[in-house]
């Protein structure tokens, strides 16, 4: 499994089991922040725990994480390879973390 965090380039085979790390500023309330990410920095939900139906297969194998606050992706695929956005509210100031997938085929 990889875990990776904000403004990083990570580079994975497929398969893979990933999470995705927003370093939002409070971690231990139950806080769901805004996730985007591909096709086309796709809105993957809205400041609550229901995903956007519209992500079709992926929508299968994406979930949060213990914390409510980190994406799990079981099973990597070449098609998850690309931008992935997390937006943190705190004190009324607006921060993104951003998260360059890059995926592999097996050998």
């Amino acid at each position: 499994m990889g875990v990776f965090g904000a403004n990083e380039t990570v580079f994975l085979t497929t398969g893979t089991e990933l999470v995705l790390v927003c370093n939002i500023s409070i971690r231990d309330s139950i806080i769901y922040p805004n996730w985007w990410g591909p096709p086309n920095i796709t809105a993957y939900n809205a400041n609550s725990r229901p995903f956007n139906p519209n992500l079709g297969e992926k929508l299968n194998r994406l979930n949060w994480t213990n914390n409510n606050i980190d994406l799990k992706l079981d099973s990597v695929t070449i098609n998850d390879a690309g931008l992935y956005k997390c937006e943190d509210i705190f004190q009324g100031i607006t921060y993104f973390y951003d998260i360059d997938l890059n995926v592999r085929g097996t050998f």
